[in-house]
């Protein structure tokens, strides 16, 4: 498998990382949301601007929008792109944009049979990166960012790093969730018995999104493979205590001493070109 989009190509290369590093940093200083834990910080962020200036899409389609910090970077890299915005719960945004197409129909639901060659999507949903793939290659979609690709240590889903490593995901959570799990099962065999019409399609489905386990057998991984013709873990900004590629500078640079916090938050940031 083809590894690098980055270390391959003289736009991406380390040496002129300092370039993309102060055009990045003027737009990410004027961000509109601060303090964005529990969504993507500047590791991410970072990563995701190169990635998007390197492909430069017509279209984007952001698969989990949270605050909307993503939807507002995007915008400002590639004022020029057309944008979808997909997220099930939309009620947690701080920043709402006035082009982007907004929708809380999951992403394998969409008409995306009318959408350019160029289209990247931006997976930042925590689904199963197994099915994202599949479903991104049946509607033709061949760039796709990975937001977080978790190792076999960490997350809370099946991630394709996880795949590679040969790790079935068993996803463990709370009692309470489990039984609104079960609450959720219950009223599907109550609807399905007293409701001619009734199709439990989605019921289902938010059940899967909630007990997130998944198994493979041996070899499974090869059909992937075959499939992706690029495969890049962005790395980090600085040095990490995990395990990854080379970071990007051997001491913080100056501009980022402001983002100590930020910094150590990093979760395999992939870019994935399929063929």
């Amino acid at each position: 498998m083809k590894e690098s989009v980055y270390n391959t190509d003289s736009k991406f290369s380390y040496k002129k990382i300092n370039i993309e590093l102060n055009n990045f940093l003027k737009i990410y200083n004027n961000r509109p949301i601060k303090n964005n834990v529990g969504g993507c910080q500047i590791n991410h962020a970072f990563a995701l601007y190169c990635i998007l200036k390197k492909i430069k899409p017509k279209l984007v389609i952001e698969s989990g929008v949270y605050k909307g910090q993503t939807t507002w970077l995007i915008e400002k890299t590639l004022p020029k792109a057309k944008l979808i915005c997909i997220d099930i719960d939309l009620s947690q945004r701080k920043y709402i944009s006035k082009k982007a197409q907004y929708s809380n129909i999951d992403f394998k639901f969409h008409d995306f049979s009318k959408i350019p060659v160029n289209t990247l999507v931006f997976f930042d949903d925590h689904i199963n990166h197994l099915n994202r793939l599949k479903e991104a290659n049946f509607f033709g979609i061949k760039n796709i960012i990975l937001e977080d690709n978790y190792n076999y240590k960490s997350g809370d889903f099946q991630t394709i790093k996880q795949l590679f490593e040969n790790h079935k995901f068993i996803h463990s959570e709370s009692y309470f969730s489990y039984l609104k799990t079960l609450f959720i099962f219950l009223m599907v065999i109550i609807k399905k018995n007293i409701l001619n019409k009734y199709n439990a399609y989605e019921d289902i489905d938010k059940i899967n999104n909630r007990i997130r386990d998944y198994s493979f057998h041996k070899g499974y991984s090869n059909n992937i493979k075959k499939k992706i013709s690029v495969y890049f873990e962005f790395p980090p900004l600085i040095k990490l205590k995990m395990k990854t590629k080379k970071p990007l500078f051997k001491k913080i640079h100056v501009n980022l001493n402001k983002f100590l916090n930020e910094l150590k938050f990093y979760n395999y940031i992939t870019f994935i070109k399929l063929k």
